[in-house]
């Protein structure tokens, strides 16, 4: 692996694991397009350990409330739309959290193989790119957008979580697809991207924890670049705390109209480049 591609690499994935666009996706198709060959196991832990950090970090606050709520039965107060919201009791969001990461949890278990084989290839990226759009896009126009995270019950976060196991794909968006089943469930935006924030933490930690299994049963826990890879970390964390702060401020004033429309001129893009042979 070179210097460079482990720049753009550690980039994107910071950038695109919390915007609506799908940060495996774009892995996938940042390799086709500059043609490298895989980076390995151990920098995909690594980068994926750095958005998690982000995520933790930057909502901290948050986590560490909840933390000490859990065990003295306290309540969580949350932050949106720049005002403080009612709270919640601890247990309780702890619960909505658990059960709205049970279905991904599940179907990434179920697809596993595919996953690392068939799927990750342009055309499927592609095809779930343009997935991505048509989610987006019914959560726009569909959803009633009243209600705050703080009243959110466990059949609105059930549908998050629903929705947020079809990004088991790559292409299409965790981010995505979580804040576009809040949305339906008639979560405000910034309710539906503060439940997506915390629902990263299990699917990302869950994700590296398989990575980390794979790198420990396999044969790459041995002469690695870790230079390289410690830089990818750091890459990622910045670029994925960057990404969070622009992303919470800008849905609280626009729509998702930008990012469906980069998504699905990506997608079509890329299926018209591979019919004439690229």
């Amino acid at each position: 692996m070179s210097t460079e591609q482990a720049i753009v690499l550690a980039i994107v994935q910071g950038i695109t694991e919390f915007l609506p666009v799908s940060s495996s996706g774009h892995l996938v198709l940042s390799s086709w397009i500059f043609n490298w060959p895989d980076q390995g196991l151990v920098y995909d832990a690594a980068v994926h350990l750095g958005t998690l950090l982000a995520v933790l970090i930057y909502f901290r606050k948050t986590w560490i409330t909840l933390v000490r709520g859990i065990f003295t039965n306290g309540s969580v107060y949350l932050l949106e739309d720049g005002e403080t919201a009612p709270s919640v009791p601890a247990r309780r969001l702890l619960g909505l959290i658990v059960i709205a990461s049970i279905p991904i949890a599940i179907v990434g278990l179920l697809l596993r193989d595919q996953l690392e084989s068939s799927l990750r290839k342009p055309e499927a990226v592609a095809i779930s790119l343009i997935g991505t759009a048509v989610l987006l896009t019914l959560a726009e126009y569909l959803g009633a957008r009243s209600r705050r995270l703080a009243t959110a019950t466990a059949r609105d976060t059930t549908i998050a979580g629903i929705f947020q196991a079809a990004a088991v794909l790559p292409g299409v968006s965790r981010a995505g697809a979580t804040m576009a089943g809040g949305m339906l469930g008639n979560l405000t935006r910034d309710a539906a991207a503060r439940l997506s924030f915390l629902l990263a933490v299990p699917a990302i930690g869950g994700s590296g924890l398989f990575l980390m299994i794979d790198v420990l049963t396999g044969d790459e826990s041995g002469d690695q670049q870790w230079g390289l890879i410690l830089l990818g970390a750091f890459i990622s964390f910045a670029t994925g705390y960057l990404a969070i702060a622009w992303l919470m401020r800008v849905l609280r004033t626009r729509s998702f109209r930008p990012f469906i429309a980069y998504v699905a001129i990506a997608g079509v893009a890329v299926l018209i480049a591979r019919a004439f042979g690229a």
